[in-house]
């Protein structure tokens, strides 16, 4: 999705110092572990959120090698939410391979998130910087918290789009804000630009999860491979902004509870795909792609009160890019 992006920037060169970093980290283990890192933290992935890190670490003083490792430790500590997620989605595929859980099972699966997690602290903790261990303390807790939430509302159809809000802010927009503000710090960033790169993340993240929403029911995929089945949110029973939108119609909500309560609560994928059609019978699609345009909106508003031409023309890139994606599908 930005490997484009990744071209135009100093970016190429130090996402590039990234990946070599994570394969050697990589080769210091053996057996499983090493074959689920693999899969893992090697299969891929658009790297976003270290992109973001660097990008607001960028300054005069900019140094790559000294940022690599906190780079790592932002992708490091994203995959090990990933791992977790998977084990309470039972999900089936990641980045277009079977999940840790399938191929092995759940105990090694949770065991290597529970690795990953801890060693992102540990390099996190090589800056000895209060600030910085604070700032991942929070949105460990958040990336938790957003989760428990998720699963408490599966399957609740009356949700509002605040709530909705409020669990992606915790478990999506979290991770987006810390790799935004660990930049600031680690570039010595002063105060309010620090708090404007963790609004632009918050708005960021929202109009990311929202896209990814989208994917979910993207069903002509017009050149894109997804990397997990269409429709798996409607499956796992995750409230997605779409159907929060699709659900303010009321034969569309009556269809759907009626598809639940015949089906004690499960949705098959043939069910699934009969959702996912009805979706599109709404108005929910625009409606939440309009959302994704207010964001991004919010979001380079924000970068206008930030410190830094190299700064600024990387963070309206990121922007530009997720617009340009957001026409291409659906």
């Amino acid at each position: 999705m930005f490997e484009n992006f990744k071209k135009s920037l100093f970016l190429e060169r130090d996402l590039k110092g990234l990946e070599n970093y994570i394969k050697g980290f990589v080769s210091g283990f053996d057996g499983i572990l090493k074959e689920t890192l693999l899969n893992t933290l090697l299969a891929g992935g658009k790297r976003i959120r270290p992109a973001l890190f660097l990008i607001c670490a960028k300054n005069e003083k900019y140094d790559a090698g000294y940022l690599t490792p906190a780079a790592a430790a932002i992708e490091i500590l994203h995959t090990a939410s990933l791992i977790h997620d998977d084990i309470i989605d039972n999900s089936l595929l990641r980045r277009g391979k079977k999940t840790i859980h399938h191929v092995y099972d759940k105990d090694t699966a949770r065991y290597v998130g529970d690795y990953l997690f801890t060693y992102s602290f540990y390099l996190l903790n090589s800056y000895h910087n209060n600030q910085i261990l604070r700032e991942m303390s929070e949105t460990s807790q958040y990336l938790v918290i957003g989760e428990f939430d998720q699963i408490k509302t599966k399957k609740i159809l009356d949700q509002s789009e605040e709530i909705y809000l409020e669990k992606i802010n915790k478990k999506t927009s979290s991770l987006f804000k810390l790799s935004c503000v660990l930049g600031g710090i680690l570039s010595g960033s002063i105060d309010s630009d620090i708090e404007n790169m963790r609004r632009f993340g918050g708005y960021l993240g929202i109009a990311f999860q929202i896209n990814d929403d989208l994917i979910d029911i993207n069903i002509d995929k017009p050149g894109y491979k997804p990397d997990k089945p269409i429709g798996n949110d409607i499956r796992q029973g995750n409230v997605t902004l779409p159907l929060i939108y699709a659900l303010k119609d009321k034969k569309f909500k009556e269809q759907i509870k009626s598809i639940l309560d015949t089906n004690n609560g499960m949705i098959d994928d043939e069910e699934a795909d009969r959702i996912i059609g009805m979706i599109y019978e709404t108005g929910a699609i625009k409606m939440a792609r309009q959302k994704i345009y207010f964001y991004l909106n919010e979001a380079k508003k924000v970068i206008k009160l930030i410190r830094g031409n190299e700064r600024k023309s990387g963070l309206i890139e990121i922007c530009d890019f997720l617009l340009n994606y957001v026409e291409k599908i659906n």
